[in-house]
């Protein structure tokens, strides 16, 4: 009997591809089992059912073990271990094992942060469709960050997100098109989008459709507006009630100014960390405006808008300390928070530090650095630096003596009405400067200090 080889052949090749059809019905069916398990929050269970799955090459169970330890459900939270499991899927082409390894570089979790790297997986991810990617390389692109800044291609990846239906992307295209940002100005799209955003709820959405106004033609800060920001209040976006406690605050919009209603909004914007409510509640406590006279609740709002890097707080701040109000005294601390708010170029600050190196006050004393912040602060026009400054050259502290020059710094402060410098003038006050009282005087070249 002659044997059929092609035939034999032919049903080993057979049995092969049904042997493989069922074992991958079975890793789906596994699959699906531990994400039941998963749905029903038994995680432990779901990593028992995924693990050997992964460990056997599957990329969905790789993915899906590395999100428990990314997550610490089931097993204690172990980034390291979940980038591992995250890498093994991505290189394979798992998209949303690429996207996760792409936070984590972006974010430098469990691994150094290399925003060029992070960009590198995100695209790769955003090839694939993965709308939460193209997002998310989308801003890089418009960011410049870990890519050449490519507005055009950061629009574009943006888009694509939004078409999918990504509500952070619909906002954003929305605010693009707005602004002409990576694409042609366009209104019309730009409430398009914003529109779809806002009926899914997204309070960003509502609020961005307050700034447009497209239909009614109205202004920022009118009723039409107003109306549409508290919208955006109540659903909880935190910008949108730091609008609508300033609008109280201010009695615009049609509101009647109401401090106490301003207070009750800031803080509710305060609450999510939004620095600027931060600030302006500390304010109210301060004065005792809408609420009740605190300097204690003052310090701790401000205190936490500096913590933010919000200059002003900084500064509010470093008078607290200084004075001993609402919190202890303390020169050193409020040397440090001047020096910070300063540095960022808040006017008042660079004044205030000025006169805290001018006196010793919270650190050495030095003429000649008081002399540098002072004249930081008289370039943005601050009459009280140029009063000091005049004061430095009149009694030569920091630099040689000059009345010449001291009365020209007077000049300029009493020019803006500076009491203190018109007295300094004598009788005749700016008339002596050569000008009619009241116009600015020209600003001099700044003086260097001696050391």
């Amino acid at each position: 009997m002659k044997l059929d080889v092609r035939g034999v052949a032919l049903a080993v090749l057979l049995g092969v591809l049904l042997a493989g059809d069922a074992r991958g019905q079975a890793a789906a069916d596994a699959l699906a089992a531990g994400v039941k398990a998963y749905e029903s929050s038994d995680y432990a269970k779901a990593l028992e059912i995924w693990r050997p799955l992964a460990e056997a090459g599957n990329l969905d169970a790789e993915f899906y073990v590395g999100y428990l330890y990314d997550m610490g459900q089931g097993v204690p939270a172990d980034p390291e271990v979940a980038v591992n499991w995250y890498r093994k899927a991505a290189a394979l082409g798992h998209a949303k094992a690429q996207y996760n390894l792409g936070l984590a570089y972006l974010k430098g979790r469990a691994v150094k942060a290399d925003p060029a790297e992070a960009a590198r997986w995100l695209e790769k991810s955003a090839k694939q469709g993965h709308p939460s990617a193209q997002f998310a390389i989308g801003l890089l692109y418009l960011q410049g960050m870990g890519v050449a800044k490519d507005e055009a291609s950061g629009a574009s990846w943006v888009l694509a997100a939004a078409q999918q239906g990504h509500l952070p992307a619909e906002e954003s295209i929305g605010v693009l098109y707005a602004q002409g940002v990576g694409v042609e100005k366009d209104l019309a799209k730009a409430v398009t989008w914003l529109r779809d955003a806002a009926k899914k709820g997204s309070p960003e959405a509502v609020y961005r459709l307050a700034q447009l106004n497209p239909a009614a033609g109205a202004k920022p800060g009118d009723a039409a507006s107003l109306e549409k920001i508290r919208k955006a209040a109540e659903l909880g976006y935190a910008q949108a009630q730091y609008d609508l406690g300033k609008a109280y605050a201010n009695g615009e919009g049609g509101l009647k100014a109401d401090k106490a209603a301003a207070a009750t909004w800031f803080r509710k914007a305060a609450d999510q960390g939004f620095d600027r409510a931060q600030y302006d509640l500390g304010y109210l406590y301060e004065n005792g405006e809408g609420v009740e006279k605190s300097d204690e609740q003052a310090v701790a709002w401000y205190d936490k808008a500096a913590k933010q890097g919000f200059a002003r707080a900084e500064y509010a701040l470093a008078l607290h300390y200084a004075a001993g109000r609402g919190a202890g005294k303390s020169l050193v601390q409020a040397f440090e928070l001047m020096s910070r708010a300063a540095e960022r170029g808040y006017v008042e600050a660079e004044y205030g530090l000025g006169v805290m190196y001018d006196g010793g006050r919270g650190t050495a004393q030095d003429y000649a650095k008081a002399m540098i912040w002072y004249q930081k602060a008289a370039a943005n026009g601050n009459s009280d630096a140029m009063f000091a400054i005049g004061n430095l050259f009149a009694n030569g502290f920091g630099v040689g003596k000059d009345l010449a020059e001291a009365t020209r710094w007077y000049c300029q402060a009493a020019a803006r009405g500076h009491k203190q410098a018109t007295e300094m003038l004598g009788p005749k006050g700016t008339a002596a400067c050569g000008q009619a009282p009241g116009t600015p005087a020209p600003q001099p070249p700044p003086a260097t200090p001696q050391s």
